[in-house]
């Protein structure tokens, strides 16, 4: 070597190397920490538009029905928790009352298999019906149930609709089922329209 030049020492360029490995991998983590949280966020945000609609369109649909009529379960469609308590109905009825005084019976029904919501505004013409919801890749409704409430003295107050249901991202945040920060649980009531 010539005098005048300068070079690195075996000693620094080790430490060197190690300083930026450090830093790279830093780096590196940092980057994969935030395309993990924003999988998550985008999970979240479509779970969560989901279960607006969702519950939108049941709020919409039981605030338009005759509250003198009430809620009918169809007890075939009972949905019941491990241990055999009864969570609500899968299959209800509710009536919507025509300016004649009649009453045009509708229908809003689950399919646990395909998470499809269906709701038939007249049973007597099936082939109106309006799908709210279907399990798709990103998200999945595992629960919805109907039940009515009851009144002080212990009678069914079909005016009053319960309502609940859990839907997740069906796996694409990569997170696991319990715990899972895209999952949405909702349990709410329904009052319906008075006819006077």
């Amino acid at each position: 070597m010539q005098q005048g030049q300068c070079a690195f020492t075996l000693p620094e360029v080790m430490v060197a190397s190690c300083l930026g490995f450090g830093i790279g991998g830093t780096v590196i983590f940092l980057l994969v920490q935030a395309a993990v949280e924003q999988r998550v966020g985008l999970a979240a945000a479509t779970v969560e538009k989901s279960a607006y609609y969702l519950q939108s369109s049941i709020v919409n649909c039981f605030r338009g029905m005759s509250a003198n009529q009430g809620l009918s379960p169809d007890y075939t469609s009972a949905l019941r928790d491990g241990d055999g308590h009864l969570l609500g109905y899968q299959t209800v009825f509710c009536f919507s009352a025509n300016t004649n005084g009649s009453y045009t019976r509708n229908q809003i029904s689950v399919d646990p298999a395909s998470g499809r919501v269906t709701y038939v505004p007249d049973v007597t013409m099936p082939t109106t019906s309006i799908i709210w919801m279907t399990n798709t890749a990103n998200v999945v409704l595992r629960q919805l149930c109907f039940s009515t409430s009851y009144n002080p003295d212990g009678s069914l107050n079909g005016s009053l609709v319960n309502v609940q249901f859990l839907m997740d991202d069906n796996g694409a945040s990569q997170q696991a089922r319990n715990g899972n920060p895209a999952s949405v649980y909702r349990s709410f009531s329904v009052h319906m329209r008075s006819d006077s």
